[in-house]
Formats: C-alpha cells, structure tokens, sequence
C-alpha cells in the first residue's frame, strides 16, 4: 500500500543558518493514520509540515503524499490536502462566509458542491450564527474553528493539524477531537497532529513522531513510549506536612541519586528514577525511624509527558 506520507533523508537548510531546520528525517505514515509530531520550541515541526504541504521544497532528499510530490507543478496534491495553521490564513475585512468561499476556490471546488458541507460544520461548530460578520469582529476561539471548517472543506484525504486547539476552551477542544474522529471514520482520513498539549496527542494519535533539533528521535504509539521512557513516579505525602523538608532531605540523600523535587500538592513529594519503586519502601523506613510519618504513597502511571520530557529534555520551551 503507498504510505500518505513518506519522507526519505529529508533535509532543509535556510539560506544564513548554520544548522538544518530538518536534518535527515525518514517515516512513513500508513493511509487512516492519526499520527502526533511533537517536539520543543525549534525542534522542525512547522518547517516539516511546510514541506508536506509543498509550502516549501526540501533542500535534500524527497518527501511523497500518497506516492506524489506535493510541490509538484500542477498543484493536484496539494489542493488535496487540509491544513490547520497556527495563524489563520483569512482576509480579516471579509465577512467568515466569504472567506470559506475564497478557500473553496483555491482549492478547486465548485461552491455549490460544498455549501451542503460548510452549514452542516457552521452548526456542528456553532458558527452558523456568524457567517455575515466581519472575520476580524469573531473572538480566537471562533476564527480557530473557523480554521478547522477551512481545512475540512472537500473532505481532504490528509489533514496538516498545526495546532488545531490552541485558543479554545475545554469544551471547543473535545468538540474538535469528536468532529475529526468522525471524518477519520467516515473518509478514512489520514492525520498528522501537532499540538504543545501533550496530553491531546496521546489522547488522539496512534503513533507519534518525536523530533529534536530537526531529527527524528523516537516514532512509537504513545504508551509504547510512556512506558519505555517516562520513568517510575511515586507521590510521598507526609503526615504533617511541616514534615516536608525533612523527607526532602532523606530521599535526596538515596544513593544513587533518585530525582526528589516538591509536588504541585502542598505537603507532597514527587520521587522519579531508575529502580525507584524497588528503593522507596527502605527510604521510607528510614524516614519513620526519624520521626517522619509517611501519611500516603500513590505510585502513577507514567505519561507520555514524562518520556517526552526525558526524551527532548526538561530545558525546552514548548
């Protein structure tokens, strides 16, 4: 079967910059894929999804959407591909109908084909109150949905999330989860799905891309790495919480080293690292021999935040 996306030693230098934005990236993404791209602060994300698009071309190597080039000349792959910018593409004097009307033609759609489509998702997005109105006068979180409206038109064989909930409440995120689980359904829809909500790509995606420094780092489902890479993770809560320092003390004098640091909980103390579950019980002897009562241990799961983090390392904005 020919991959949505195939990439081969991808590479992209820009003119002045003395390292490559994406620097030999090779993945293929199977047709019907959900797929998350994660990575910090530029680690390549939106310079990769550029060159799917055919926003860009690659510098080296070669990128393919369903066995075609995307910056091909006739255009035919990439009018077949939805994409969600991190900033709307949208005229902001014109009233949010007619600038659905202005993606329709760019893409080669017949208005009349697709007017059915844009009031079903007006009302699935509760926009349909709002098409007459200025595109600058709607609030973010509205010209967000608008955004993803754009994208849906024509129904895409592969949508380019950038993004996709950034503005939007808890509410207008799990109404865009439940919309593009449906076309996945419907259509088949291959998707890859940036977002810095780390929890909604593992919420969403079946694989996800890891990349650092324009490299690919790891390419595995999200429990796959949450298990491999998120580490043991206890939460130490002792009986009185004036207690705290105390257990600080003890649990950062484990040898070797176990990472200790204090909880989002007042009085809690969060204890990571290699054979931490098989240590704990004697540090916590040690604790009560001084006088440190131990109120509660909780032991959590890890998450694919925390692999993320040991992946690409804490230091990272984004």
């Amino acid at each position: 079967m020919t991959p949505a996306v195939h990439a081969d030693e991808l590479v992209k230098r820009y003119d002045g910059m003395a390292h490559d934005a994406v620097s030999h990236l090779s993945f293929a993404i199977e047709p019907g894929e959900v797929i998350g791209l994660l990575g910090p602060n530029g680690a390549g994300k939106t310079t990769l999804i550029k060159m799917i698009c055919g926003a860009t071309v690659p510098t080296r190597g070669a990128v393919e959407v369903f066995g075609a080039d995307p910056a091909g000349p006739t255009g035919a792959v990439k009018r077949g591909i939805g994409v969600v910018h991190q900033s709307g593409p949208f005229d902001m004097m014109l009233p949010a109908l007619d600038n659905l009307r202005t993606a329709a033609r760019y893409k080669g759609l017949r208005w009349r084909d697709v007017r059915r489509q844009v009031d079903d998702l007006l009302t699935a997005f509760g926009l349909d109150g709002k098409t007459g109105q200025l595109t600058f006068t709607l609030s973010g979180g509205e010209r967000r949905r608008l955004q993803v409206i754009r994208a849906l038109l024509g129904d895409p064989p592969l949508l380019l999330l950038d993004e996709p909930s950034a503005g939007l409440d808890v509410g207008g995120r799990r109404q865009v989860w439940s919309l593009l689980h449906e076309l996945r359904r419907r259509h088949g829809t291959t998707m890859l799905w940036t977002s810095h909500y780390v929890e909604e790509v593992e919420r969403n995606c079946r694989r996800v891309l890891v990349v650092d420094h324009g490299r690919l780092v790891e390419f595995a489902a999200p429990r796959e790495l949450a298990e491999r890479f998120g580490g043991q993770v206890a939460l130490v809560r002792p009986e009185r919480p004036q207690d705290t320092d105390a257990l600080l003390a003890v649990l950062g004098r484990a040898q070797p080293p176990l990472q200790v640091t204090v909880g989002e909980v007042e009085g809690e103390v969060e204890v990571r690292g290699q054979g931490m579950r098989a240590r704990l019980p004697a540090l916590l002897t040690r604790a009560e021999a001084l006088g440190i009562g131990i109120g509660a241990v909780e032991y959590r799961t890890p998450s694919l935040e925390d692999a993320f983090l040991t992946l690409v390392g804490a230091g990272h904005d984004g």
